[in-house]
């Protein structure tokens, strides 16, 4: 009994320290839950098509668009609920798949990765189709957890088209994300090499970049082992005069938006103002 024991500590501690965790199947779909939404193909800038949902806005009028980016861990289903919640605050809403993930093209992912550089290519690409397919839009916004919060903030800091970000979970560097693994789990984790540092690293992407941005939330629970609160001063600091912050007591990535629903999404409401 005390192996079978050791042996499920060890399979759950190894599986969960690993990142990225690419799902194929849909669990469910908008289509189970009723929802008005349409699905489309993204083509990125080396030749990938990426599988997203466009969600029109209830008030047909709307000129404001959010992009939803998935933590990687599962696939962009996992994302439904959160875009139901910016549907009621009037905003048309696509969410998508990185390369290798639901039904997005192929994509070799080993799950030691924390991100893949190429997953800047997929945000770039979603913010590029929304300008092209809807360019009466006055506002475009990002939101991203885990990976597609840090995407979010390089993005957004590098791209004038997007206004406001909102970043629940957020790396700052990937010598931090590397730190953090190593501490919490004993395992190293691999990071891109290669990479444009004020784009896939929001800590010089904000020092660098953002001077379009008029506003960005930072989420992180507080009992969160890879992204802790010190984290989030620390980055909340660099562009302090824009930038609000959220700690959700006793939650971590998995459970700042679970732990209180209404809380988390009046925060997001006062952010936005809406």
């Amino acid at each position: 009994m005390k192996k079978l024991i050791l042996a499920f500590v060890f399979l759950s501690f190894s599986v969960f320290s690993f990142a990225l965790n690419p799902v194929r199947e849909y669990s469910i779909t908008p289509a189970d839950y009723g929802m008005d939404y349409k699905t489309v193909k993204i083509k990125t800038s080396d030749g990938l098509q990426l599988h997203a949902w466009f969600f029109d806005a209830t008030e047909g009028s709307s000129r404001k668009c959010i992009i939803l980016s998935d933590d990687g861990d599962g696939n962009m289903a996992d994302l439904i609920e959160l875009a139901s919640n910016f549907l009621s605050l009037g905003y048309h809403v696509l969410t998508y798949d990185y390369r290798g993930f639901g039904k997005s093209d192929d994509f070799k992912i080993n799950k030691k990765f924390y991100i893949y550089n190429q997953f800047e290519k997929d945000l770039n690409a979603a913010v590029e189709y929304v300008d092209r397919k809807y360019g009466s839009l006055k506002t475009l916004h990002l939101y991203g957890i885990g990976i597609g919060a840090g995407l979010s903030i390089g993005i957004g800091a590098n791209d004038p088209k997007v206004s406001k970000v909102i970043a629940d979970s957020p790396y700052l560097t990937f010598e931090l994300v590397q730190k953090r693994y190593m501490e919490a789990y004993g395992q190293k984790v691999l990071t891109p090499l290669g990479f444009n540092k004020n784009v896939m690293e929001p800590k010089y992407a904000l020092e660098e970049k953002g001077v379009g941005l008029i506003g960005i939330l930072i989420i992180a629970g507080s009992e969160d082992l890879l992204f802790t609160e010190d984290d989030l001063k620390e980055l909340s600091r660099i562009k302090k005069k824009i930038t609000d912050t959220y700690v959700v007591e006793g939650a971590n990535m998995k459970t700042t938006f679970t732990s209180s629903k209404a809380d988390y999404f009046k925060e997001i409401k006062d952010f936005l103002g809406v």
